[in-house]
């Protein structure tokens, strides 16, 4: 069967000091004894996913996890969501990452994710839905909004001579005026496919902000969802066969989560996929579910990947002290079940979030890479996964793309230059 390789990726796990943790950021202060017991044997570094001193996306985080230079492959935001809520997509049509958001009467933007409470959006997406034919008609297009996970969704735009040269309305602030969307050159194809993005963009919010649902929203106490904000306009271009994981590695790849982009991401790039019973891809996941599933899988991949979102999440909304407490639940219901399955056990995140910012910075990420004694063995001096303590470590500062070629060099199927 070979040697068997678990990659787990910690969402956003990095993060910067916290004073109420004695100076200690969420995951130097938690207590991760499984983690930390692999660390001992492993290897450490850290690492920066797309490059030094950039700050990654979540989706070109991934991409150089899954060792494809973003800066060469990413295809934008949208593409990724469509395909992780299974949206088939084909050449030439245009993808967007939307956020359920609220705005007032005046169009300022009160709340980007609708306080991350999703009642009520699938109703009136449903609503909307029967009322768009008209702007498909008029512009010989096919519209699809489709809900994800809590305030997530996406729109996708099915049509010819369509334009992803447009630009975005989600600028990650509120408090500011919600613009429409603009050509971004002057071609026929932008100003039209901005037109009718600013004609969907319309309809949504004429049809939300006297909707039964948020009339029951606003009993609950809940603000309304009446605002489409997009972000990671994308035009689909599927990958060569060459350039597939398998086709680039030789490795069959299963990539397991709950939430839809880093689904999306995966099938990309060629993956298989898993979303197990219970996985959310909230803070209410099932870790139990991931493990069993990252086990069961073994019997016919060879490299299971596993993403985690809560960690990321909290950091989102600075709530340090429930991402410390996630982390020792990650360490309780999923590192003890995992510890002794694997061959080979990765662990790492795509990118580091500031549970004081709120939001994604460019330090680095911790890395530790553990393997059995049969293997390629190093261990260092690190004895706790922590941002500076791998610091420490013998992998030194890489790249998100050096990471598989480690694990093949492991496994004695190394990338050899020159004779």
């Amino acid at each position: 069967m070979g040697y068997k390789t678990l990659f787990i990726i910690l969402d956003g796990v990095g993060d910067h000091i916290i004073k109420t943790f004695h100076g200690k950021t969420p995951l130097e202060a938690a207590k991760k004894p499984n983690i930390d017991k692999l660390c001992r044997f492993a290897e450490c570094g850290v690492v920066s996913p797309v490059d030094i001193g950039v700050v990654p996306g979540s989706d070109t985080g991934h991409l150089g996890l899954f060792g494809y230079d973003p800066y060469r492959y990413y295809p934008g935001r949208g593409v990724f969501e469509a395909l992780g809520l299974n949206i088939k997509l084909e050449e030439g049509d245009i993808a967007f990452r939307v956020n359920f958001g609220t705005v007032d009467n005046n169009f300022l933007i009160i709340d980007r994710r609708a306080q991350r409470n999703p009642e009520g959006i699938d109703s009136i997406i449903k609503e909307f839905n029967s009322k768009v034919g008209e702007i498909e008609s008029k512009y010989g297009v096919k519209i699809i909004l489709k809900h994800g996970v809590e305030h997530r969704g996406v729109l996708v735009i099915k049509g010819k001579n369509l334009s992803n040269k447009i630009s975005d309305i989600d600028v990650h602030k509120v408090g500011i005026k919600a613009k429409e969307v603009s050509p971004l050159n002057d071609t026929k194809s932008a100003r039209i496919t901005a037109e009718i993005v600013n004609k969907i963009i319309s309809l949504f919010y004429d049809v939300s902000k006297n909707h039964v649902a948020n009339d029951r929203r606003k009993e609950k106490g809940l603000l309304p969802v009446n605002y489409l904000l997009l972000r990671g306009v994308s035009m689909y271009k599927p990958l060569k066969d060459q350039d597939t994981f398998y086709s680039r590695y030789q490795l069959k790849p299963v990539f397991i989560a709950g939430a839809p982009m880093y689904l999306g991401v995966a099938k990309y790039v060629g993956m298989d996929t898993i979303k197990p019973a219970g996985a959310t891809g909230t803070v209410n996941t099932s870790l139990v579910s991931k493990a069993e599933s990252a086990i069961s899988a073994r019997q016919k991949y060879d490299i299971i990947f596993v993403h985690i979102k809560a960690t990321d999440t909290l950091s989102h909304d600075k709530n340090p002290k429930g991402k410390k407490k996630f982390i020792e639940l990650i360490d309780q219901r999923f590192f003890s079940r995992i510890k002794d399955e694997f061959d080979i056990i990765v662990l790492t995140s795509d990118h580091t979030t500031s549970s004081i910012l709120g939001e994604h910075t460019a330090d680095p990420v911790p890395i530790m890479i553990y393997s059995v004694e049969d293997i390629i063995h190093r261990k260092d001096s690190v004895k706790n996964f922590a941002e500076r303590k791998c610091y420490k470590g013998i992998l030194g500062h890489l790249k998100g793309i050096h990471i598989i070629r480690l694990i093949l060099n492991k496994i004695g199927k190394g990338i050899k230059y020159g004779t």
